[in-house]
């Protein structure tokens, strides 16, 4: 029994150093890890701020208000549109001409009520660009502002837009009045690339042949000079010109990327030097001033009957409609009937 008490001592005795040297390495492990992680962080910590200071002068340091959206850049030569969103000039011009609906704000849609072009600078951020920003970069967004606006005017002096719709020819000469309405997007486009260009674009009465092809002419079409456009919210655009010349299309193409908008350049070597021959109107056809008279008129009845039904007041809208429609049989019976024996008169003096 004695001896069984001495081997318990001295086991326990033997074991107790044991686990005082594992608590001991524990401890020490520890130490190392918590020395490692403050390294770690110290370092991490050393990174950012090199990473700070590398960024100071930069767009991503900048005021979040003097940056463009367009280009994620700084403002350079700032815009401020009505809708209180701002841009670079040479942004908002490169959004205009490759949208359709060029003439609305890139980010919310509102209105562009003005010429991206010519318009006043926003002087206020303009002056905060230039404390932020350093002068080698706004020196370095200057001549890549000016490189580009060249390559822009070259690019207009190209080939013309061109619109196709079959019209009547008494509109389709030099010095007539051109007013039409762009809903399509690509002649939406159209309408903003020539206004913001030399404001003139081509009008062909059918979509281009290819020149010499099959014994085919040049074909003709009238260089229109714009006077007026009026862009809506939506893109769509109500111009008005005139007639500058009657030329015939060169080189002709749709652009990739538009829509199926053409473009044309102008032979200049095969230029009419007069209107295109007037062809003789079908037996039995109205006149181009009778058909506008006809229009006029049936526009006046809408005007009137169209508010008439509005207020639910159907039944005299549809009166206005047919004393209108009665009125116009009435006219233009009595008009084809003339011309009719007007003709007839004409041949049997012939004959």
């Amino acid at each position: 029994k004695v001896f069984r008490e001495m081997a318990e001592q001295l086991e326990a005795a033997s074991s107790t150093p044991s686990i005082q040297e594992a608590t001991t390495s524990t401890t020490e492990a520890a130490s190392v890890t918590s020395s490692t992680q403050e390294a770690t962080d110290e370092l991490y910590v050393s990174e950012a701020g090199q990473e700070a200071d590398d960024g100071a002068g930069c767009a991503a340091s900048l005021d979040p208000d003097l940056l463009c959206s367009i280009c994620l850049d700084f403002l350079f030569e700032p815009l401020t549109l009505k809708c209180r969103h701002s841009f670079c000039r040479l942004c908002l011009l490169q959004a205009s001409r490759l949208a359709p609906d060029g003439g609305a704000c890139p980010q919310c849609r509102a209105e562009i009520s003005f010429d991206p072009k010519t318009h006043a600078l926003d002087q206020g951020l303009a002056a905060k660009i230039e404390e932020a920003v350093p002068p080698d970069e706004l020196e370095a967004r200057r001549a890549h502002t000016t490189a580009t606006l060249e390559k822009m005017a070259a690019a207009n002096s190209g080939p013309y837009p061109l619109f196709v719709m079959r019209g009547s020819e008494r509109g389709f000469a030099p010095g007539a009045t051109v007013s039409l309405h762009f809903f399509e997007p690509r002649y939406r486009l159209l309408a903003r690339r020539a206004w913001e260009g030399d404001r003139r674009f081509l009008w062909a009465q059918s979509e281009p042949t290819a020149p010499g092809e099959a014994g085919l002419q040049p074909q003709a079409a009238l260089l229109v000079v714009l006077e007026s456009a009026r862009f809506r919210a939506g893109g769509e655009a109500d111009v008005r010109g005139r007639g500058e010349a009657l030329v015939r299309l060169g080189r002709s193409y749709v652009e990739a990327g538009s829509g199926g908008l053409w473009l044309a350049t102008v032979d200049e070597s095969a230029r009419p030097s007069s209107a295109l021959p007037r062809a003789s109107p079908p037996p039995g056809s109205a006149d181009p001033s009778m058909l506008e008279g006809t229009a006029q008129r049936l526009r006046d009845a809408i005007a009137r009957g169209a508010p008439a039904y509005n207020r639910g007041q159907a039944r005299r809208c549809a009166d206005i409609y047919l004393r209108a429609a009665r009125e116009e049989l009435r006219v233009s019976g009595a008009r084809l009937v003339r011309d009719s024996l007007q003709a007839e008169e004409a041949d049997g003096g012939r004959a």
